[in-house]
């Protein structure tokens, strides 16, 4: 009998212990675990709970606290900013302003050739330095002390805050032995999943977080499978086909994101106003705001209100501005596998609206998305739907996307016009001029018809109840520093 309760009793353990376990997906296996050098949007849900910057963003509240206690700038527009007591990584180390300042250096290293090293631009001999024009010890950042970093800039950065609540700029050891956000990696088996258990040196969160496991699920579908039989509890993409029967449910969320969705003209139709009006203006918007159960309007920027004078500016479906296109040629569009079954559906229903409505043929293709961005950076096609996620909750953040410093300027644009618009938002700190800047870059980018914009984004995702505690917000940054079970 005492046999027979013991493995009752294993059993019951076990099962709590499985009940713990909080499970997502990601569509692709990551490529590594350094957030410094992340190209892609696939690992972020993961890096950005490994790894924390100064602050973290809150919708509601804007930058607070996290590795540092806050920043302030003084008579020259210097940023001071100052870090936490006894922080330490995973391993118990110290973490001081030194491991920082060695990473900003890492990241502007020419020969690391860190893909977002852009952020760091503003800063005092940052450019030139990864230009290989000047030394790293040139760098407008000092550490004066162990607990304060002070950075100098070359140009005006209103924005420079922001940056220092994304994981990309984290401070990270040189080896990657150890991390300094609220979980660590406890294991991963290639091929199936990433585990993380609670980082118990993160100065912070809730005492009970669980053990948390990124499981390698390509189609949105057989993920959504996985969440119905429990064995997912956080569901990141709800295929649009299911969310008519699902958004009345209690463990359906719809977020807004801060995001830059586009169909963008590649350099073959460069010189072809014509048709890329064609394309812009024989698309049925509301239309496709319907298939797609869309909360914002395709055609539209898809940037908040609030960052313009009155709406985002917007495209209309209009048969009148249509050109007559005589040409028979087919124009390939192509877009990445990881936006699954609703890119696929999406870009069939594009290619049928431009043979119908302008008489266009398109070709599709679809890529694998490291594939993708190499074809996008070397000749890109004819047309490509890409989406961004801006760095910062800015629009200064959304339009520098397309400045020609920007690896996300995949339109090419070269513009003094446009680079103008960006250097008056950059330094301009009244709120009414802000938007009207920004409205001028949202105009530039579709007057020229250089894009068509595809709306504001919102996720619908699913997340079971007996979790509470995470966090999602605008920029797509999922915090589960306070993850635990409800009581």
């Amino acid at each position: 009998m005492k046999i027979i309760l013991a493995f009752l009793l294993l059993l019951s353990l076990e099962s709590f212990a499985a009940e713990r376990v909080f499970r997502l997906h990601l569509s692709n296996e990551p490529g590594g675990l350094d957030p410094n050098k992340q190209r892609t949007s696939s690992s972020s849900y993961v890096l950005g709970n490994l790894y924390r910057n100064i602050f973290s963003y809150d919708d509601s509240k804007g930058l607070v606290p996290d590795l540092g206690t806050g920043c302030k700038r003084d008579k020259k527009q210097n940023l001071l900013c100052a870090l936490k007591k006894d922080l330490v990584w995973s391993d118990g180390s110290p973490l001081t302003a030194e491991d920082f300042l060695r990473t900003y250096k890492k990241i502007l290293n020419p020969k690391n050739a860190t893909p977002r090293a852009d952020l760091l631009f503003k800063i005092k001999n940052a450019e030139d330095i990864f230009a290989g024009k000047k030394g790293l010890e040139t760098l407008g950042v000092s550490a004066p002390d162990k607990l304060t970093l002070k950075f100098e800039f070359q140009t005006p950065d209103p924005d420079f805050e922001y940056n220092l609540a994304n994981f990309l700029l984290a401070p990270t050891k040189e080896d990657l032995s150890a991390y300094n956000g609220p979980y660590k990696l406890k294991e991963w088996k290639k091929g199936q999943k990433i585990v993380l258990e609670a980082n118990t040196r993160y100065q912070g969160g809730h005492p009970q977080r669980p053990q948390v496991e990124f499981l390698f699920v390509e189609e949105d579908t057989v993920a959504l499978q996985l969440y119905e039989k429990n064995e997912l509890q956080f569901l990141r993409r709800l295929p649009t086909l299911f969310i008519p029967s699902y958004k009345t449910r209690k463990d359906f969320y719809w977020y807004p994101v801060i995001r830059l969705d586009y169909l963008g003209f590649g350099p073959e139709l460069a010189t072809q106003e014509d048709v890329r009006k064609a394309f812009t203006y024989s698309l049925n918007y509301v239309e496709l705001q319907k298939i797609f159960s869309s909360e914002g309007k395709p055609g539209c920027i898809g940037l908040p209100d609030s960052w313009f004078p009155e709406k985002a500016p917007c495209f209309d479906y209009d048969l009148k501005k249509v050109p007559k296109i005589t040409s028979t040629k087919t124009y390939t569009l192509m877009f990445s596998a990881l936006g699954g079954e609703d890119h696929k559906r999406a870009t069939e229903w594009l290619q049928n609206q431009w043979s119908k409505n302008a008489g266009l043929k398109t070709h599709l293709e679809v890529k694998e998305n490291k594939v993708f961005l190499q074809i996008l950076q070397q000749n890109p096609p004819a047309l490509f739907r890409k989406g961004v996620s801006p760095d910062r909750p800015t629009c200064l953040a959304a339009l520098e996307t397309f400045a020609p410093t920007s690896p996300e300027n995949y339109l090419s644009i070269k513009s003094p016009e446009y680079e103008k618009i960006l250097s008056s938002l950059a330094q301009t700190k009244k709120p009414a001029e802000q938007k009207k800047w920004c409205l001028a870059g949202a105009d530039y980018l579709m007057k020229n018809h250089l894009m068509i914009p595809l709306g504001a984004i919102h996720f619908s995702i699913l997340v079971k109840p007996e979790f509470i505690g995470w966090k999602l917000n605008q920029m797509n940054q999922l915090d589960l520093s306070d993850l635990h079970l409800r009581p």
